[in-house]
């Protein structure tokens, strides 16, 4: 057989591979045992949407303005009151009382706290400066965090801390449930600047 031929005919082999091989086969059934075609349907028109068809809107939620009141601090409006060492402003609700609270501390530069606990659990946000923050009972900078903008800690409820406001003022967010407090430890720090409350 030429080498053309050969090719001729493999090619012709292929093409009907191809060509039937997405043909399905099926067994072939005598005439007298096909099963009758199934009735043609009309097509039905949908019926149209009656109001008792709509999906019902998803409930919603609001509080209520003795809960949650609506507020708005714009950063002109964040103004510490004055003195020497740390300064709150409370920016919603007390934390005196029993509920949330958001307040901000600015620490001035070269405030050290000293060592100090809360009966709250509380969420900590970096807002600006550089924030050394250490725990224990005694102020010790060589066991200090440094802790930049936009930095987040926790403080647990009655573990004791400190915080050095070394190279600037610092601002801090503090987010808990009150009612707070601060416990100052004080007799082991004779030369630490009280601070943050």
């Amino acid at each position: 057989m030429k080498p053309s031929s050969f090719l001729a005919t493999v090619f012709v082999a292929l093409a009907s591979v191809v060509l039937f091989s997405g043909q399905r086969t099926r067994p072939a059934v005598p005439q007298g045992q096909r099963p009758p075609a199934p009735p043609q349907r009309q097509a039905v028109s949908p019926k149209p949407a009656t109001p008792s068809a709509k999906k019902p809107a998803p409930p919603t939620t609001t509080l209520p303005t003795s809960e949650m009141p609506l507020l708005f601090w714009l950063p002109e409006d964040v103004k510490f009151p004055e003195g020497a060492s740390s300064r709150n402003l409370t920016l919603f609700g007390d934390p005196k009382n029993e509920g949330l609270y958001v307040s901000r501390t600015l620490i001035p530069k070269g405030v050290r706290t000293l060592p100090h606990s809360h009966p709250d659990s509380r969420t900590v946000t970096v807002i600006s400066g550089v924030c050394f923050y250490g725990h224990g009972e005694e102020f010790d900078e060589n066991r200090m965090i440094l802790m930049p903008p936009g930095s987040f800690f926790t403080e647990p409820a009655g573990v004791p801390h400190f915080i050095w406001a070394k190279e600037g003022d610092v601002i801090v967010q503090t987010t808990a449930i009150g009612p707070s407090g601060t416990q100052i430890i004080p007799e082991k720090n004779p030369s630490a600047v009280p601070g943050r409350q």
